[in-house]
């Protein structure tokens, strides 16, 4: 019984010495912040965020210039602007909410897109180095770099090549001379 056991240990232990296993890692928050396609999303955020909120600054000086109005009518006069009041500031209220749904909903779509690129990518690269294990490095405590690889730099210069190459591809469908 013994000798069964020792065997099946040795012959498991020759199997796992044939298979070399190979790890490596991601700094995926590098990927991003260097991702050309990231920024452009976060600029495009940022941008839209600015305009809903030069909206937002109008619409509220025009509800201040209706409270003037209000302040210098006597009650009586100003039940209607009160009332017109009442509904345009509940309309920049719902304004402001669907601004920020929508630039977050956005975001988050653009994030998921990003997030699939560069997991395929990660899984391209993994499959062709025969890596067995490919972790991010925010979930590693240590590691040893003249054993495990890093793929950030390859990750990111191949989100940024196809990155470029959609961009070509829109460009090359825009009429001329525009």
């Amino acid at each position: 019984m013994k000798n069964k056991i020792f065997t099946a240990f040795f012959v498991s232990v020759l199997a796992l010495n044939s298979y070399a296993l190979s790890f490596a890692y991601v700094n995926t928050e590098d990927v991003l912040q260097g991702s050309k396609e990231f920024k452009e999303c976060e600029r495009k955020a940022l941008t839209k965020r600015d305009l809903r909120t030069d909206e937002i600054a109008q619409m509220t000086a025009q509800l201040d210039k209706l409270e003037a109005q209000i302040s210098a009518l006597s009650a009586e006069k100003s039940a209607a602007l009160r009332e017109q009041y009442a509904r345009d500031f509940d309309r920049i209220e719902r304004f402001k909410e669907q601004a920020t749904e929508e630039i977050t909903a956005q975001h988050s779509h653009d994030m998921e897109r990003i997030a699939g690129k560069i997991r395929a990518i990660i899984e391209r690269i993994g499959a062709r180095d025969n890596v067995s294990l490919m972790l991010d490095l925010k979930a590693i405590l240590y590691l040893d770099q003249k054993v495990v690889k890093d793929y950030t730099k390859e990750v990111t210069n191949e989100l940024n090549r196809q990155y470029d190459e959609e961009l070509d591809k829109l460009r090359s469908k825009l009429p001329l001379g525009k």
